[in-house]
């Protein structure tokens, strides 16, 4: 199943292939922080330490945590209950992630176009919608700090 982050100034929202909105994201100006409604539940998308969290405030036993297991290594790794993702570049050169589940290929994630910073990730249908709307965000996270990267490396 496909899912597209559409952004339009800080609000977001994700939708899947079918045109099917599933998220809300309002995001942090500044920060790596959203409010976030995925399927009519509220969550909050933050910060703990170096971790990314993703926490369902009506249910907070439902947890989301991406944390980069090597300061020189892009990837991250996601934990949702006893399944853990992995999210890391495809190549050296190349724009695209690919998208590992206990150590298996499930799926990637690229971005609409060359102009835009707008990811998709493509994930199998048995993947809870938190957890893919939450590996869409840590690839919006990633595609962010390499722009930014890029940009300050260019000046």
């Amino acid at each position: 199943m496909r899912y597209q982050l559409e952004k339009s100034m800080s609000l977001m929202s994700v939708s899947r292939a079918d045109g099917t909105t599933i998220a809300e994201l309002d995001k942090s100006f500044w920060t790596e922080r959203a409010t976030v409604v995925i399927e009519g539940r509220p969550w909050s998308f933050g910060k703990d330490g170096g971790a990314r969290t993703g926490i369902c405030e009506s249910d907070p036993a439902l947890r989301l945590s991406a944390t980069r297991p090597s300061f020189w290594r892009q990837g991250w790794q996601v934990t949702s209950g006893s399944t853990t993702y992995e999210i890391k570049p495809a190549g050296v050169f190349i724009s695209a992630y690919d998208v590992f589940r206990d150590g298996t290929a499930i799926g990637a994630s690229g971005k609409g176009s060359f102009w835009t910073n707008k990811p998709w990730v493509d994930v199998p249908d048995d993947v809870p919608a938190a957890d893919a709307v939450f590996l869409l965000w840590i690839a919006f996270l990633m595609r962010a700090r390499a722009a930014q990267s890029a940009a300050s490396a260019s000046t």
